[in-house]
């Protein structure tokens, strides 16, 4: 039977589409908390609690695996939970509004150590608090993301109009992380020191928790969706692989995750040891814009402006195409990062427009094609797992960034790395390999499997019309 909802025009049989732009940047907004809260964890945390609390690099690694595997086993758990709440606002909505305010505070905390003196003598309490925060963080981050990404995969059936909303969606989400490359940075320098990234984690919790009640507060749910019976959590996560499509297409992104964990973790480092600052840097950029600010910004900007382009090409050659030129793209800037040395600036610059650009196909495209595979797992089961789904893509996510970024700092420490001095050629040699070859190879081996995806526009009609959601 149809439901109709005068914000949200359908078509006979039940179908949605035509949100108009006011829902999509609305919804959009809440990626812009994540994004920024994400990439300021990602690429800050681990040379702050190495290089200015004194933790060491192989319990940083620790803390950083622990606590990220124990969020990615949670997230099942919360997409079994978002699945199957029902309240009169959602069973989306209610997760995202009540996480915004703890995120932004436990945010603060994150950033925000006690000051020990001498850091060698409190390794352990130093360790116990950046696991319990991280911890603590990620946990109201998974409370708050999986319900808003599944909520993506619900508000549109028309194929190209999931597309245009997750591109919205990761729009806001690639504007997070155009923030995030100069508002710390501008902080940290403005407040000075470890000082500074405490004014960062309030300033930006706050922004976090606004962005994310914004979106809560906006959108609105599909009232057809709530009340349906939803499997054990883990059974839940065994269904969505038996949606062949679906396990080929997880498969290609895991490895793709995992190839952009370790330059994620290592980007500063490389920045400062390898790269370093030209004399010419200094003297006529101002001094709240160091060199590896610049280097997220210019990477995070070409990927922003090339998501009309990633569409147009999704449009007329289909997702899997589409994506597939991105990866070769991927794999040929990651390689050629193993010829950066000292003040090759230029170089890198161009690397990372061309790995800007691969990055914005990246975000939009694969979330978009597995809700097309919801509808096509709907049609096989006769239930909808929007959860589960998200919650297996978020799990893949933070595993690998938690196993890669382990093993990242864990080969630093073992090859000699000692913060703030400079490093041997054989902490260098390790550190442009990893960031190099290591994800080069992996992004080789997701387009491979991506060939073996072939799950078409044709095929998404042919399920929605079997749903009644086709015209």
């Amino acid at each position: 039977m149809a439901v109709q909802i005068a914000s949200h025009p359908t078509t006979p049989a039940g179908r949605r589409e035509q949100l108009g732009a006011g829902v999509m940047i609305g919804y959009g907004a809440g990626n812009f908390a994540f994004a920024l809260l994400g990439l300021v964890v990602a690429v800050n945390f681990q040379f702050f609690y190495t290089d200015y609390v004194g933790l060491s690099a192989g319990f940083v690694s620790w803390a950083l695996l622990i606590a990220r595997l124990f969020d990615a086993f949670v997230d099942p758990l919360m997409g079994y939970a978002s699945d199957r709440t029902h309240t009169r606002i959602g069973r989306r909505r209610p997760y995202m509004l009540g996480s915004a305010l703890p995120l932004g505070i436990a945010f603060y905390y994150l950033f925000a150590p006690p000051d020990v003196g001498d850091p060698a003598q409190h390794q352990v309490e130093l360790l116990i608090y950046m696991v319990g925060l991280y911890t603590v963080t990620y946990f109201i981050w998974t409370v708050g993301s999986i319900p808003y990404y599944s909520l993506g995969a619900e508000m549109t059936d028309d194929y190209h109009e999931r597309t245009q909303l997750i591109s919205v969606r990761e729009g806001w989400g690639l504007a997070g992380l155009l923030a995030a490359t100069i508002l710390p940075a501008y902080l940290i320098h403005l407040y000075g020191g470890r000082t500074g990234y405490g004014a960062m984690g309030a300033i930006l919790g706050l922004g976090t928790s606004v962005f994310l009640l914004y979106s809560g507060v906006v959108v609105r749910e599909r009232p057809e969706f709530q009340g349906r019976p939803a499997m054990n959590p883990y059974a839940g996560i065994i269904a969505t692989l038996r949606n062949r499509p679906f396990r080929v297409l997880l498969m290609a992104f895991a490895f793709s995750a995992i190839a952009g964990a370790v330059p994620a973790v290592l980007v500063i480092y490389v920045a400062v040891y390898i790269i370093g600052t030209p004399e010419w840097w200094a003297r006529s950029i101002p001094d709240w814009l160091p060199t590896w600010s610049y280097y997220l910004l210019l990477y995070f900007l070409c990927a922003v402006l090339s998501l009309p382009l990633w569409n147009r090409m999704a449009h007329r050659f289909g997702k899997r195409a589409t994506w597939g030129a991105a990866i070769v793209l991927a794999t040929l800037t990651s390689a050629a990062c193993y010829w950066l040395a000292e003040g090759t600036i230029g170089f890198f610059s161009v690397i990372l427009v061309l790995g800007g650009v691969s990055f914005g196909n990246y975000q939009a495209l694969p979330p978009s094609m597995v809700a097309d595979l919801i509808d096509h797992d709907e049609v096989e089961t006769g239930g909808r797992r929007e959860g589960a789904y998200f919650a297996l893509w978020s799990f893949v996510i933070k595993a690998g960034n938690a196993i890669t970024g382990f093993a990242a700092l864990q080969v630093l420490e073992h090859v000699g790395y000692t913060p703030g001095v400079p490093q041997s050629d054989t902490v260098k040699h390790w550190m442009l390999w990893m960031y190099s070859w290591f994800p080069a190879l992996f992004y080789l081996l997701s387009g491979i499997v991506l060939l073996r995806f072939n799950f078409t526009r044709a095929d998404l009609d042919a399920a929605q019309r079997r749903l009644g959601r086709a015209k």
